[in-house]
């Protein structure tokens, strides 16, 4: 049985200009509907007795009707754009409406992992710092410096940020060399950059080979901070929950299972890594890591890692997550996974 045809579709009639927008979309309809395209515009025709039929394809209305609706709502978006009000300038903004939602204006800020540079054995992992940056860019908000920079300890370097990163191997002679005010004034700058909320980080790269580095730290924390001992840093702290959830200090060894520091009130002045983190983090000129981890490989690496990124979000942050419950112990109480 032959299908029915389709019904016939009067023709377009058009007393008035097609404005612009619409132009193309009009010359469409009208090819599609067998018209004749003049001045811009369809040719006028009526529909009468003695007019042709003008069969319309189901295909070309369907194009020319969506054509046209996409025309026309351009067409009504730009007036619209057209009719909006301008919107309003800071400056238009009352005092108080422009401190709350006003453009915030400046660069980027970005915070330094400056390593100390003093007489001895100051940088036994090179490019430690510059890798734990890169770290923190990939994984958290900070914005680390490119390059670390390297201070003495003079105060307006030293003061210019709240962390400071101290390598060391086989001992640590007097700061004295690292600064022409002597040791007496180094050991001040010391003070006061503890007391007024920095955070020393110290990296044994012995990695408990040896207890130079330690001994000469401790005697070192007896005259900066008279009554002040190393003491282990307890499970419990923020550190090691600050951004990851970690249960053991890793570094490129595992000789020891804590970390020791000088604490006031919960907040750490100086932390003692004795597992030789920066040697876990550094990588050569061809990219890869120069040392070994051992015995966990780059499982341990990571962690170290890990570690690294707590230490940072630490000194920043210091105890912000000291009162409340870290999200994956809260997955962990109600049983998901």
């Amino acid at each position: 049985m032959r299908g029915r045809r389709p019904p016939r579709h009067p023709a377009l009639s058009s007393s008035e200009p097609a404005s612009p927008e619409l132009e193309p979309v009009t010359r469409d309809l009208a090819h599609f509907a067998g018209l004749t395209a003049g001045e811009g515009r369809p040719r006028e025709r009526t529909l009468d007795a003695s007019s042709p039929a003008l069969p319309w394809s189901r295909r070309g209305l369907v194009r020319g009707a969506a054509a046209l609706a996409g025309a026309a709502a351009a067409s009504s978006l730009a007036r619209s754009a057209l009719a909006a009000p301008p919107s309003a300038t800071d400056d238009d903004l009352e005092p108080d409406a422009r401190a709350l939602f006003g453009p915030s204006a400046g660069p980027e800020l970005q915070i330094d992992l400056p390593q100390l540079q003093y007489g001895g054995d100051w940088n036994p992992r090179p490019g430690a710092m510059r890798e734990l940056g890169q770290e923190l860019r990939l994984r958290t908000r900070l914005a680390p410096m490119h390059e670390p920079t390297t201070v003495s300890l003079n105060e307006d370097e030293l003061f210019a940020t709240p962390f400071l990163y101290v390598a060391g191997r086989g001992g640590l002679p007097s700061l004295a060399a690292s600064t022409q005010a002597g040791a007496g004034a180094s050991e001040d700058a010391l003070r006061r950059f503890v007391d007024l909320g920095g955070m020393i980080v110290f990296d044994d790269a012995d990695g408990g080979t040896d207890r130079g580095f330690r001994n000469d730290l401790a005697a070192l924390v007896a005259r900066v901070l008279p009554g002040s001992e190393l003491t282990p840093i307890a499970a419990e702290h923020v550190l090691y929950r600050s951004f990851y959830i970690i249960d053991f200090p890793a570094g490129r060894t595992r000789a020891e299972d804590e970390l020791l520091g000088v604490q006031d009130e919960g907040r750490i002045k100086l932390l003692y890594i004795p597992n030789d983190l920066g040697g876990a983090l550094a990588r050569g000129d061809d990219g890869l890591h120069r040392w070994p981890c051992t015995p966990g490989g780059n499982v341990q690496r990571e962690w170290a890692m890990r570690l690294g990124v707590n230490i940072l979000l630490y000194a920043t942050c210091t105890d912000y997550k000291s009162d409340r419950a870290h999200v994956e112990t809260l997955l962990h109480s109600r049983r998901w996974q």
